[in-house]
């Protein structure tokens, strides 16, 4: 299997020079089709899409080892993702442009989902970066939320941005649904009230984490090197660094399944 990229050629974010490097080297197609497809069949032709295979591998580790490497899925031309048909559209849309449709941030938790399975870190970075800066701060109701929170661990930046906002702005007043949330996030929303040391309010505040406006808090970065050339070095970003006590610890890399 190729090597994973370095540091200076980081696929931790979406980079024009990189991805234009990678299109003009290589005319390896493979064709990517949603997981729900057959549903989609009764109400016209069902998307699909030809990407290059170099440009998915770059920034998945998971389609990396998968389709260079010596998996029998590297024989295939043809991949079913795990995505919905409007989540493969997105995907799609970001790999070549990096950019993220104009849709509001609880209608991308799906996709969230998927690049944390596949390990896509420049995804994940994307959509937390349109999630904290979102002008639309309103909590997600719990069954969206219960989208990402029943399928990610609590060391997710995702997980623990709802348990920010959750903490911090969830008041009595709002609807509730029973057995929605799963236990785990119950027992750890109940732990971070009781040693909140600030009011709960429904407007933003400076003190929270989620209302920094800072999205490198949830960006996963390793080290002050990394960030340094990926949202340091990024033209567009105004995401500012993280405490070094926030950096993500790598001891203990987590593994990724299909």
């Amino acid at each position: 299997m190729p090597p994973s990229p370095s540091i200076t050629q980081s696929a931790g974010i979406w980079k024009m020079e990189k991805v234009t490097q990678i299109l003009s080297s290589t005319t390896d197609l493979i064709q990517l089709r949603p997981s729900d497809e057959d549903e989609t069949k009764n109400s016209g032709d069902p998307f699909q899409a030809m990407v290059h295979k170099d440009l998915l591998c770059f920034f998945s580790t998971y389609y990396r080892a998968a389709l260079q490497g010596g998996f029998l899925e590297a024989s295939n031309k043809s991949v079913v993702l795990d995505l919905k048909t409007a989540d493969c559209q997105y995907l799609v849309g970001w790999l070549y442009s990096g950019r993220l449709p104009d849709v509001s941030r609880n209608q991308l938790f799906g996709l969230y989902v998927f690049a944390d399975k596949t390990d896509v870190l420049a995804l994940r970075r994307a959509i937390m970066t349109r999630i904290v800066t979102s002008e639309n701060q309103m909590l997600p109701a719990f069954s969206q939320a219960a989208v990402a929170l029943n399928s990610l661990p609590s060391s997710s930046p995702l997980y623990r941005y709802l348990l920010d906002t959750y903490t911090h702005h969830w008041l009595s007043k709002y609807p509730t649904s029973e057995d929605m949330l799963p236990n785990g996030f119950l027992v750890d929303w109940i732990k971070r009230a009781a040693d909140r040391t600030c009011k709960i309010s429904e407007e933003p505040c400076s003190k929270y984490p989620c209302c920094e406006e800072n999205s490198c808090n949830y960006h996963e970065h390793e080290s002050v090197e990394e960030w340094t050339y990926t949202c340091g070095a990024s033209k567009d970003s105004s995401a500012k660094r993280r405490d070094h006590s926030r950096l993500v610890n790598k001891t203990n890399p987590k593994t990724n399944g299909a």
